[in-house]
């Protein structure tokens, strides 16, 4: 396809503008996701085939503003100026239009054709409000297109208006001429500061390829990405003494650091402009969003409320997951019998069956109970009452020396992994504040760990009260995690948190195909984790469970033998010599492989306790991982909940531990408290529980 076919096309926004929603619409399957090089900011591509053009949109992170105090807003910079977008399609929460035309005057500087989008025009109407957007467009000299994104409205539109400016934007002085009406008026005495910058920084080729004035105003900005641009600069020296005598002359003038009254003109500017273009045109209807959060955000009802929230995702989750788990348990019980009869016994047909099959099969029978986990979170998360949780938690976090943005990191190692939920802490300006977070992100069940709880759970309790007993053990977690951070800010870590800012954006009912998306993409995620760890260390445990072979008894029947046969190989070596340690906690050596195994990746426990009591295993006697824990004399419902407190406190997977060195420095010192200290930590909670139990006579045999 010829070059000037395909459009770059960089979507910005603020956070809640509605932005992925208009993407996720309009590249529909045609997208991909991964990360930035160097950072851990998610990189979203789609495509869209629109009449002869190949349009190739680029999802940037939500941002308040251009400066780099975040990888978010780094990431959004580095793309605009480097990558060289065609055309740059500004999403905006019409509903708030003035915070977000804050952006807008930043991104203008950057001299590339702008489209302003006036999402979530149904909210502005239902204010009671209009947006004259032909207006808006004449002020600002820039195209503006109404869109309501979740119902697909303005979606056609928008991409004729690309192709438009795509061809416009080959006109580098139409561009220039274009945006000098959005660009802010700073006053005489800013601009003449800027030009004299702006002389300084023509003169140097590497700096001459940046646009030259959102250069000087950055660098009047104080923005440490800009100064760092400059320091190769061959004149650096002459523009910084430049610099330092245009913000003395700004500050002498206005009483105030060049840094703040360019913000003032921003502000003002993007003030003038509302003022300008909105209307008020009937009363305004009944506000939802005011209404729900007097509930909500209440003092007294709010955590309760958030409590019920998280019920209903557990109730939703097992009830509607419960029939395709059956279902899953069903195929692979027929796939394991099949290639058992397919295959002549032998090495092969162990591998396979046992080892492959056994092992994976254990972890991908939860996938349905994953994507409806998912999905349930993802509508809470798209409606707008997510953040209105971490608001809410805030307080509470606050008396146990977290802040209120840690939250989201600990939500995020729910949703999936812990290993987002711990790069999720660089959000955290507070290096204490991140390090506790980091330190308390893993004692969170996560996707993993899930699988593990589901199948325990399911073995030993009925369908009535599953969702109760997960739901306690969440709580669980909760309180774990809570106490470790109020010791760790009593003691290694003391000092306060730093105050909590959050937007809370309106109530809207998520779209469907949003929700599935998201739903998908973590569904995904954890489907590849089972093709290829899983796959291998599936095959690593069968052998060290398969080897040495036990010899034949004839006295022993089928499950004797494949206990003896478990006894003789390596793994129960091992688990013996190691055994002594885990009696007082009511585990035998089956149990320790798994969770060595678990270290790898805690879905490994529940593949090794399906590779462990598969070896031996044939048709006739076939029956489900959680069937055979169920019956099987050495556990008990005491031994279960034990087993599932050691699996929810004890040291992280190999994966998060890497990440939480890098993240921490790469310290020894807090490596070694995570490792060690969990696992001490998960023996001695487990210690008490199996003690207290036997003691009593509560769920023994």
């Amino acid at each position: 396809m010829e070059k000037d076919k395909n459009i770059k096309v960089a979507l910005i926004g603020n956070p809640n503008s509605g932005k992925s929603t208009i993407f996720n619409e309009l590249t529909e399957s045609n997208q991909h996701v991964g990360n930035y090089p160097g950072v851990t900011v998610e990189k979203k591509e789609g495509s869209k085939k629109y009449e002869e053009y190949n349009i190739n949109f680029i999802d940037l992170p939500g941002i308040y503003s251009l400066s780099t105090y975040s990888d978010d807003e780094v990431v959004t910079r580095d793309f605009l100026l480097k990558e060289e977008p065609d055309v740059i399609v500004n999403i905006i929460d019409a509903a708030n239009l003035e915070r977000n035309l804050y952006l807008f005057t930043q991104v203008v500087e950057l001299d590339i054709p702008i489209i302003i989008v006036l999402n979530m025009a149904d909210i502005v109407e239902s204010n009671g409000q209009k947006i004259d957007e032909k207006k808006l467009s004449k002020l600002l000299g820039v195209p503006v297109v109404v869109t309501i994104g979740n119902k697909k409205k303005g979606n056609g539109e928008l991409l004729d208006c690309i192709i438009e400016n795509h061809c416009i934007g080959k006109d580098v002085d139409k561009v220039f001429e274009m945006s000098q009406n959005a660009k802010v008026d700073y006053g005489d005495d800013i601009k003449t500061e800027i030009d004299k910058l702006k002389v300084l920084i023509a003169k140097d080729s590497l700096l001459s390829k940046f646009p030259k004035n959102w250069l000087s105003i950055a660098l009047l900005d104080n923005d440490s990405s800009a100064l760092n641009l400059i320091s190769e600069a061959n004149n650096v020296q002459e523009i910084l003494e430049q610099l330092k005598k245009s913000r003395s002359h700004i500050k002498g003038h206005f009483g105030e650091k060049a840094k703040t009254e360019i913000a003032d003109k921003r502000y003002g500017f993007a003030n003038s402009v509302v003022k300008t273009v909105v209307q008020k045109t009937r009363q305004k209807k009944i506000d939802i969003t005011g209404i729900i959060d007097i509930f909500a955000l209440n003092r007294y009802v709010g955590i309760p409320i958030f409590a019920l929230v998280m019920y209903i995702i557990f109730k939703f989750t097992f009830t509607f997951s419960e029939p395709m788990i059956n279902l899953f348990s069903l195929f692979f019980k027929w796939f394991g019998s099949t290639m058992a009869r397919i295959m002549p016994p032998g090495i092969a047909q162990s591998l396979i069956v046992d080892g492959i099959i056994g092992g994976v099969s254990g972890v991908l029978v939860f996938f349905p109970l994953i994507l409806f986990m998912f999905f349930a979170i993802a509508f809470f998360e798209d409606s707008g009452y997510m953040a209105r949780a971490a608001f809410i938690m805030d307080k509470v976090m606050s008396r146990f020396g977290l802040h209120g943005k840690s939250f989201l990191p600990l939500m995020l190692s729910t949703n999936g992994c812990a290993v987002p939920g711990l790069l999720a802490t660089r959000t955290l300006d507070s290096k204490r504040d991140r390090l506790i977070t980091m330190l308390v992100v893993p004692f969170m069940i996560c996707g993993a760990k899930l699988p593990v709880f589901v199948l325990i759970i399911g073995a030993f309790f009925s369908v009535k009260y599953q969702a109760s007993v997960m739901f306690f053990m969440y709580v669980l977690s909760v309180v774990i995690a809570l106490s470790i951070a109020k010791l760790l800010n009593k003691t290694i870590l003391k000092g306060e948190s730093a105050h909590f800012v959050m937007e809370l954006p309106p109530y809207h009912m998520p779209a469907i195909k949003g929700l599935l998306l998201k739903m998908w993409e973590r569904g995904w995620m954890y489907v590849r984790k089972a093709g290829s760890t899983i796959v291998f260390i599936s095959i690593l445990i069968w052998v060290v469970v398969a080897y040495p072979k036990a010899p034949i008894d004839v006295n022993l029947n089928q499950n004797e033998q494949a206990a003896l046969q478990v006894e003789c190989s390596f793994a129960g070596r091992v688990g013996k010599i190691i055994e002594p340690f885990f009696k007082p906690i009511g585990m035998d050596g089956n149990r320790v492989i798994a969770l060595i195994a678990g270290f790898v990746a805690k879905e490994m426990i529940v593949s090794t306790l399906g590779t462990i009591y598969a070896i031996g295993d044939n048709e006739e006697n076939s029956q489900s991982l959680k069937d055979r824990i169920a019956t099987d004399k050495d556990w008990s419902p005491l031994k279960g909940i034990t087993f599932l407190i050691f699996c929810l406190i004890y040291v992280p997977c190999v994966v998060s531990a890497a990440v939480f060195f890098k993240e921490t420095g790469s310290s020894c010192k807090w490596l070694a408290l995570l490792v060690v200290g969990n696992t001490v930590f998960a023996w001695l909670a487990a210690f008490i529980v199996f003690q207290i139990g036997t003691f009593l006579k509560i769920g023994v045999r």
